[in-house]
């Protein structure tokens, strides 16, 4: 009832639009307001991923993609992983309403453990999995100034985990969201999402914004079409200050607290007949963070940052108890004194402290550990030819609590052929550090066995010998403008993995778990680097303003993927991660204040895990009623009523992407 008469009145809502639309009594708004960006300006946007230093992503010697702040309006996106769709090369997947897969050039999972994200410059990947809980990851997305995305190694600079790639967010400054803004927005999967935001100026040189939002999600349904009871509820409040104590000195401080309470069935192993049990279980997760930055401009040849922060994540459920304690310090300086080099170089320290309190399904060693993670880095950005030719040489050495000293160098050259066109290359070497669960757990249990009289789990269990994991990277990227309205962006790359973990079948032993009957045993798969793998792909990119009230954009992707031998787990790599994936966008102005965008996406099918390749349809209605109120009507998944993504937790059962219809309004005060 409750989901009818939403999607009732969304449906009133949207002719509410159209005809406040036809109506000649608006004013048009000008196309630079809608388009937001000429071409040239899209392709010149600053980036400060590739470089950790401001340099146009245009000339960037990296497969980058910028998703701006008015992409992800226009995609009516409502959190992170559905604006980060759009990216070529990025497999972004949804296996459940609280449960996300996201990853560049392969090995994809709910735990992808070769993508490093990071939010304003804070890594939010947890170290026991090396993964994201991307439930747990939230900001104001109006907030958000752009997504820096790169496809491919960029450890040189951020170092062990980011393998396959770096998504960087970046959020405005307090300066440029001065004001209020609240948004409502209700759906048929949205029972409720508020969000109420207010920036103010506190002196000539301060300002600060805070911040408090709240969402409500309905479930989903099991691919046998029972439901999924997969419903979450999440609040969040936060707040960011900007100072500019001198013309020289800028200093940040910002953050978030957050409580998320969900829900999801377990399939769990059970110690009587029937082996199995189906169940409805809570999970709780909250956490803080704190983040302060300051920058220093000696002269304009010299400026510093540094940045500290701290990050405390909990959570908790029938299989997984934890918190994690984070506490980060970064240095860099940047030293262009020489007439042609640009040399960067910095420090870091990480201490992660966490506690656990072991479950019937995850059991590990050391409850309670402190690691340390010491870090430095140095890069030359060398002008060969000046403002034509570049070469940046430069590595990362870090120490870590498992595998020890760690390099990861890369050399990048980028040839600016002329004011349209670059053409850049790349190798590099990044490594995946071992998770915590890996190097100590005692067992992570993956399923159930019967061995005779005998019932067991058959489980991960930890090893202090397993080493990290390695990638030689080779990339090639082409980027033109052939003409005034019309730009390509295109990357070709080959990875080789070596050390790739694989598990070994070990000896059964008895759990002392007390939860178990007697006798319950552990079949443990134990890890070993002893895989290798090797990948290779295609990445494109096109913009094309048809005329100054249309843009259309498009990417297309196509990776191969080849690992050497099985895993005894059953991940199947070679068949977790699209042969081809495609989308195509169109933004539409339409008179009296009307905008139209629609999005068209294409993803193969996942064949090892039995899933079929669907397409999707994305469509955004917005009317801008005055210069304070914005109104849209967003449809996600229209072309079929669901389809499956991806498979979650290890346990739980195959869920739906259900078609969703939802309305938003939004106020400037």
């Amino acid at each position: 009832m409750v989901r009818s008469s939403v999607l009732a009145c969304s449906l009133v809502l949207g002719s509410l639009m159209l005809m406040l639309a036809a109506s000649p009594a608006l004013a048009e708004i000008s196309p630079d307001n809608v388009l937001n960006m000429s071409l040239e300006q899209l392709t010149n946007i600053e980036v400060t991923s590739v470089s950790k230093a401001p340099e146009k992503a245009n000339e960037a010697a990296a497969a980058i993609f910028v998703i701006t702040a008015d992409d992800i309006k226009r995609l009516g996106a409502n959190s992170i992983p559905e604006a980060l769709r759009i990216v070529p090369g990025l497999d972004v997947a949804q296996a459940g309403s609280n449960e996300w897969a996201v990853t560049s050039r392969g090995f994809n999972g709910q735990f992808a453990n070769t993508m490093l994200v990071l939010i304003d410059g804070r890594t939010v990947y947890t170290p026991h999995f090396a993964g994201v809980w991307w439930d747990a990851q939230d900001v104001v997305l109006e907030d958000i100034d752009r997504i820096e995305v790169i496809r491919g190694p960029g450890a040189t600079l951020w170092g062990a985990n980011a393998v396959n790639g770096v998504i960087n967010i970046i959020t405005k400054s307090a300066k440029d969201t001065q004001g209020g803004m609240a948004s409502f927005t209700a759906g048929n999967q949205i029972n409720g999402d508020s969000t109420v935001r207010y920036g103010t100026k506190l002196d000539d040189d301060a300002f600060m914004r805070i911040y408090a939002k709240y969402t409500d999600n309905d479930e989903f349904r099991l691919k046998s079409g029972s439901s999924a009871n997969d419903n979450w509820h999440k609040s969040q409040t936060g707040f960011r200050a900007d100072w500019s104590s001198s013309a020289d000195d800028k200093i940040t401080l910002q953050g978030d607290a957050y409580k998320a309470d969900e829900s999801f069935i377990l399939n769990l192993p059970s110690f009587v007949t029937p082996p199995a049990t189906t169940s409805l279980q809570p999970m709780e997760a909250n956490g803080f963070n704190l983040l302060s930055r300051w920058n220093h401009i000696f002269s304009s040849e010299s400026n510093t940052t540094v940045q500290v922060y701290f990050d405390q994540a909990d959570r908790k459920d029938a299989v997984y108890d934890d918190r994690i304690d984070t506490a980060d310090f970064d240095f860099q300086h940047v030293w262009t004194g020489l007439e042609r080099n640009e040399i960067i170089w910095g420090a870091g320290y990480r201490l992660v402290d966490d506690f656990f309190t072991d479950t019937p399904y995850y059991v590990i060693n050391s409850p309670h550990r402190a690691d340390n993670l010491f870090s430095s880095f140095v890069q030359d950005k060398i002008a060969i030819v000046p403002d034509k030719v570049f070469f940046t040489l430069g590595s990362k050495f870090e120490h870590n609590a498992y595998s020890g000293f760690e390099f990861e160098p890369s050399a990048r050259v980028s040839w600016l052929v002329d004011s349209n066109q670059t053409i850049w290359s790349s190798v590099s070497r990044a490594v995946q550090s071992p998770s915590r669960t890996l190097a100590d757990s005692n067992y992570f249990a993956q399923g159930q066995v019967q061995a005779g009289p005998f019932s067991g789990f058959s489980a991960l269990a930890g090893s202090r010998s397993v080493n990290s994991e390695d990638v030689i990277a080779y990339e090639l990227g082409h980027r033109i403008q052939p003409t005034k309205n019309l730009s390509f962006d295109t990357s070709v790359f080959y990875n080789h993995y070596t050390k790739l973990v694989v598990g070994t079948l070990g000896s059964a032993f008895p759990t002392s778990n007390s939860a178990f009957p007697s006798p319950f045993f552990i079949y443990p798969s134990l890890p070993e680097n002893t895989n290798t793998a090797h990948s290779s792909g295609l990445e494109e990119a096109a913009n094309w303003n048809v005329t100054d009230k249309w843009r259309l954009a498009a990417s297309y992707t196509y990776l191969t993927f080849k690992i050497d031998q099985p895993d005894p787990f059953g991940y199947n790599w070679e068949g977790k991660q699209p042969r081809n994936q495609f989308n195509v966008r169109s933004t539409l102005l339409l008179p009296y204040n009307t905008e139209m965008d629609n999005a068209l996406y294409y993803v193969a099918s996942l064949p090892s895990i039995g899933i079929a390749g669907y397409y999707r349809f994305d469509t955004r209605l917005a009317w801008k009623a005055t210069d304070g109120v914005d109104l849209s009507l967003v449809g996600q998944n229209l072309l079929r009523a669901e389809h499956v993504e991806f498979t979650g937790f290890s346990y739980q059962g195959v869920e739906e992407v259900p078609r969703t219809v939802f309305a938003n309004v939004t106020f400037h005060f």
